[in-house]
């Protein structure tokens, strides 16, 4: 007897052509993926939000090691998409616990929501795979509602998890009605970025062949002969191996856009404009801009921190129940994105001392490094040292013969 086993399809996600659509008609789940696969912009945006919240990594990466993170990454990129996503978390080893971020139902792969709680809280997924046709067919299973501790009304509290089970957790994003699906996050932007690249595409051929401007052929003899003679030896043109006869009699001028013609540039360019808008600087904050720009701003950047902040809250609300499951404490949370290097927190010490210095008690001094290390999200705690300590550290070789100066100045 044969066997038949199972083989999931190999093909390119994004070779597909993209899904054709009139501007400002209805949008599905699937024109969403097929402008994240296509449209340039649309997934860096995405990406950069992502990678700004997860930027300096979770307090407890014990727990939340980095395949673990990338999984959560994958599901708030879903969600931030598509306006939700689970997170489906295998406990059940406790040597082995896994968590897999899932993406709503598209183009037969993916998980749609089969059951729900008596107040419309979704506990059940059904989750499919497609699968090589002449192999099998789909495959389809059931996933159950992460068991967690219940309320009054017998509904699941997310964030109080049950130790060593197995189910998913739902994510969405911020900013929906009720229920269990959510607004993607740039669906107002996703025809901004579809009429961006459709211009593209409709001039780049004109572009290339003509630099945006076109000839004008004045005819002596202006019959059909002689335009059908010129327009088939103008077929290929312009080239740098053919040439266009015509008579001396005829004129020959080149037209480019002017003042009144259609130009692109500038609705490309506010179009760029609202998008660098709509992504908040991430990528000038996470990149950085060796000219300054927006990254001089201490009040842009202070306000994209504080937004950022705002965002991380929330999504540790959508992940506390994965994380206990997984092992973390009630702290775990995500790092401020704003962490300093440390090379930059030793400078933050120096002024510190240097505008202290002679003016306040040393020991207030202290408190203040330690209050400014602990807000900075470091463990290192300076403790002050004792009269004459520095005297016994000066009289000791330091292997350095050559050097004259000490932390007191010059010596004589």
């Amino acid at each position: 007897m044969t066997t038949v086993h199972k083989t999931i399809v190999g093909d390119i996600a994004g070779g597909e052509k993209p899904l054709q659509r009139d501007i400002g008609s209805n949008i599905t789940i699937e024109h969403i993926w097929s402008l994240y696969r296509w449209y340039p912009g649309f997934r860096d945006m995405l990406n950069l939000e992502v990678d700004a919240i997860f930027s300096n990594g979770i307090n407890e990466d014990e727990t939340i090691d980095h395949s673990r993170k990338l999984e959560n990454k994958e599901a708030v990129r879903w969600s931030l998409m598509a306006g939700y996503s689970v997170s489906v978390v295998d406990a059940r080893d406790p040597n082995n616990k896994k968590v897999e971020a899932w993406h709503p139902y598209i183009n037969g792969i993916g998980f749609q929501y089969t059951g729900f709680s008596r107040k419309g809280k979704p506990t059940q997924i059904t989750v499919y795979l497609n699968t090589n046709e002449s192999a099998g067919g789909s495959i389809s299973y059931d996933i159950p509602h992460y068991p967690c501790e219940k309320d009054a009304d017998g509904e699941f509290i997310n964030d109080r998890p049950i130790e060593g089970q197995y189910g998913f957790f739902e994510h969405r994003t911020q900013g929906n009605i009720k229920g269990v699906q959510g607004l993607p996050q740039y669906l107002h932007l996703m025809d901004t970025f579809k009429i961006q690249w459709d211009i593209i595409l409709a001039y780049a051929p004109y572009a290339e062949k003509q630099g945006w401007g076109m000839p004008i052929i004045g005819l002596e003899t202006n019959d059909k002969t002689n335009r059908t003679n010129v327009k088939a030896q103008f077929a290929n043109q312009p080239t740098n191996n053919r040439i266009l006869i015509i008579s001396n009699e005829d004129a020959v001028e080149w037209m480019s856009p002017g003042a009144g013609s259609y130009d692109p540039f500038p609705m490309l360019q506010w179009l760029n404009t609202i998008l660098a808008r709509a992504s908040q600087m991430n990528k000038l904050m996470l990149e950085g801009d060796p000219a300054g720009h927006l990254s001089a701003s201490e009040t842009s950047i202070n306000n994209w921190e504080s937004k950022l902040g705002e965002k991380q809250a929330y999504w540790r609300g959508q992940f506390l129940g994965v994380w206990k499951a997984l092992g973390a404490s009630e702290e775990v949370n995500f790092m401020d994105p704003s962490k300093p290097t440390f090379i930059s927190l030793m400078d933050g010490l120096k002024a510190m001392r240097e505008a202290f210095d002679g003016l306040v008690a040393k020991q207030d001094i202290i408190d203040q490094f330690n209050i400014y290390l602990e807000k900075n999200d470091s463990d290192a705690t300076v403790t002050l040292a004792e009269e004459g300590e520095w005297d016994t550290f000066e009289g000791e070789d330091n292997d350095n013969p050559g050097q004259q100066a000490d932390n007191k100045g010059n010596k004589e």
